[in-house]
C-alpha cells in the first residue's frame, strides 16, 4: 500500500499542472452545462482556479505549464465573453 501512496503522490508532484488545469476544465464545463442560474459563478470558479495555477507555475518556474495554462484560461474567459455577447444580443 505504501508503494501505491508514493507513487501517487510522486505523481502528483510532477504533473500537478495538469490536475490544476483538469480540475478548472471541469468546473467550467459544469457551468457551461447548469440549467441554473448559477453558471456563470461554476465557469469563474474555472478562471479562478487557472489563474492560481499559472501563479503557482510562475512561482515554481515551469513554463511550459505556465503557457499551457495561459492557452486555456484564453479559451475559458473567451467561452465566456461569447456567452454574455449571445445573452446580450437574445435581449
Amino acid at each position: 500500500m505504501d508503494i501505491v501512496q508514493s507513487t501517487l503522490s510522486e505523481f502528483a508532484k510532477r504533473h500537478w499542472i495538469l490536475g490544476g488545469i483538469g480540475a478548472s476544465l471541469l468546473w467550467f464545463v459544469a457551468g457551461e452545462k447548469s440549467k441554473h442560474n448559477i453558471g456563470p459563478l461554476w465557469r469563474g470558479v474555472g478562471v479562478v482556479i487557472l489563474l492560481v495555477v499559472c501563479g503557482w507555475a510562475i512561482a515554481e518556474q515551469e513554463w511550459l505549464g505556465l503557457i499551457g495554462g495561459i492557452v486555456v484560461l484564453c479559451i475559458e474567459v473567451y467561452w465566456i465573453v461569447r456567452a454574455h455577447q449571445e445573452m446580450d444580443a437574445k435581449t
